[in-house]
């Protein structure tokens, strides 16, 4: 066993992450390190997702204006901080995302890296062209 990974339980997982969604690795991820998972924000795009489909599609934002999440998510990143901590977010886990991420500027800064960090993973990428595809439906403004 020389040179395994020792792994500890840093919080119970939500039903919907799966199995080993609270086991972090001592091979430099901490709790404090990475608190929302790839599948917690993937939630969070698919609540997007389905906020936009509510929309009629001529009253979206125009096709030609299209871009991921990433592009520009600053002002995005507060306005879900701030439905985690106004009870506004249908999430499953709200309580424990707003407990992670305070409602100010810092709060911020530490959910935009730490979404930087997971944009890679699949389900994360998955969510968020769904979210493109939805979202950006209307013509273009020029019409």
């Amino acid at each position: 066993l020389e040179g395994l990974a020792t792994c500890r339980i840093v919080r119970p997982p939500a039903p919907h992450c799966g199995p080993f969604a609270a086991v972090l690795c001592s091979v430099g991820v901490s709790a404090e390190d990475m608190p929302i998972t790839p599948e917690q924000f993937a939630q969070t795009l698919e609540n997007m997702t389905r906020a936009w489909e509510a929309v009629p599609e001529d009253q979206r934002l125009p096709k030609d204006e299209e871009k991921s999440f990433f592009d520009d998510c600053k002002q995005t990143c507060m306005e879900i901080i701030s439905r985690w901590h106004n009870g506004e977010s249908s999430h499953p886990d709200r309580q424990d995302l707003a407990a992670e991420y305070p409602f100010d500027a810092a709060g911020c800064q530490k959910l935009m890296k730490d979404l930087y960090s997971i944009k890679e993973d699949p389900f994360v990428q998955a969510a968020d062209l769904k979210l493109r595809l939805i979202k950006y439906t209307a013509p273009s403004r020029d019409n």
